[in-house]
């Protein structure tokens, strides 16, 4: 798989550093640096872009403005990309009604987007946006999903059934929340892991905005999101592990 990453600073940068670092080894991962002065309204894309980009099957956008945002349908013909990801770790970043335009203006170019929030509840299956758990069907996001996306974890214990002995990441976050908080673990009492291992993931620092978002239980931040899914996914690894059998 071939992905183009459209990067302003840390946030972005550090995903990509992670993805270079975790990504299966026929993945090619390269970065396209945005540009912070923009206009309010990008009518033509391509202007703020170089004449040519690398070939690529997907698209991160990983900047952190609305303006950026808009360069995607540039980014995407230039490319031939018939994917994009467009995490809403910060929702001010894409609001809803460039969400919907870039949706329309994507699919004349033959591409779909999708916009997990926050990027750590992507599965193969769906994602999370807002409110909404929306369905994915498409294989090329789905390969993506695959890797990254919401953890995904096995975790043993000791022989005593109490303390945790070992975890292992079967899909890790984007950000390498995953790895860090999964390395912290062993030793740990299996009753105290939750909530502690969302703690730990978040203050890795978790790259999620403490921007308000809006769910089905209430309000909440997005950052706080992210460690909630950990615990989630953590939690099920425990239920697993207990009910396994143990050596003596």
């Amino acid at each position: 798989m071939r992905i183009l990453a459209l990067v302003h600073g840390q946030y972005g940068e550090r995903i990509v550093a992670h993805l270079r670092k975790r990504a299966p080894s026929d993945w090619q991962i390269h970065s396209l640096r945005a540009p912070r002065a923009l206009p309010p309204i990008v009518d033509e894309p391509k202007d703020f872009l170089p004449p040519q980009l690398p070939a690529a099957d997907l698209i991160l956008h990983l900047a952190e403005t609305s303006q950026a945002a808009q360069l995607l349908p540039g980014v995407v013909e230039l490319s031939g990309a018939r994917a994009a990801i467009a995490p809403l770790d910060h929702p001010a970043w894409i609001p809803p009604g460039l969400r919907r335009q870039l949706e329309r203006e994507l699919e004349a170019h033959g591409a779909a987007i999708i916009f997990p929030e926050p990027f750590c509840s992507l599965t193969q299956k769906g994602y999370t946006e807002g409110r909404e758990e929306r369905a994915l069907d498409h294989p090329l996001l789905a390969q993506f999903a695959g890797r990254l996306g919401r953890p995904s974890l096995e975790v043993a214990l000791r022989p005593n059934g109490k303390t945790i002995a070992e975890v292992r990441v079967l899909r890790e976050s984007p950000c390498g929340s995953t790895q860090h908080t999964a390395a912290r673990l062993p030793g740990m009492s299996a009753q105290d892991a939750v909530p502690r291992a969302g703690l730990i993931c978040m203050q890795y620092p978790c790259l999620a905005s403490m921007q308000p978002m809006v769910t089905e239980e209430g309000v909440e931040t997005v950052m706080h999101a992210s460690g909630k899914i950990f615990n989630q996914e953590l939690a099920r690894a425990l239920a697993r592990a207990a009910r396994s059998p143990r050596e003596a």
